[in-house]
């Protein structure tokens, strides 16, 4: 039988744990929004509903009835769980094309003051339109049409399927009705809070 000096034995077996605990389970924190100390939940079935990566055809007109934002049920909810709530400005609008398939980047300024205390320091976005996304027939439809129109914005960073981090996002009128129900919808938020 062969005998290893001590010190070599216990080289070798520091080595195994510190390798070992990197290969079988030691993982990175959760990924986090640039400015914010709190890590990102997941974009899951709940998260694809409230931010839905879509704009409300009343904010740019394309409504024959006069529905009041009380109706939406999820218009709480979003006021509640954005990083962002706030009059946005869509300043530019570009779009990728490969082949027939097109995305757009709608680069979004924050307005000042915002309906709700932002979570995260960012006043700049840019938000993208995919063919899968709700808002891609706006888009299409209205294209550079969009640069100039204000919104109200409710925007969230989360963890995408990858793993990796990014933004959803959901574009209601910018109207008083709306904006005082995201004000109510906050201070009740801010009433109820522990």
């Amino acid at each position: 039988m062969i005998r290893a000096p001590a010190p070599l034995v216990a080289a070798l077996a520091v080595a195994l744990l510190v390798g070992g605990s990197a290969a079988c389970g030691a993982s990175e924190p959760p990924p986090r929004a640039a400015g914010s100390e709190r890590a990102l939940a997941p974009y899951d079935a709940w998260a694809r509903q409230v931010f839905d990566d879509n704009i409300e055809p009343a904010a740019v007109g394309l409504t024959l009835e006069n529905s009041s934002p009380r109706g939406d049920r999820l218009l709480r909810e979003r006021a509640l769980k954005a990083d962002v709530v706030a009059r946005v400005r869509i300043n530019t609008v570009t779009v990728d094309s490969v082949g027939d398939q097109s995305i757009y980047h709608l680069g979004i300024q924050i307005g000042y003051p915002p309906l709700a205390t932002p979570k995260v320091d960012d006043r700049a976005f840019e938000l993208l339109i995919r063919p899968t996304s709700l808002a891609y027939g706006i888009a299409k439809a209205f294209d550079s049409r969009l640069r100039g129109l204000t919104f109200i914005g409710f925007i969230r960073h989360f963890v995408e399927e990858t793993g990796e981090p990014g933004i959803h996002w959901h574009l209601s009128p910018d109207t008083a009705e709306v904006a005082a129900i995201v004000r109510e919808a906050v201070a009740l938020g801010e009433l109820s809070a522990p």
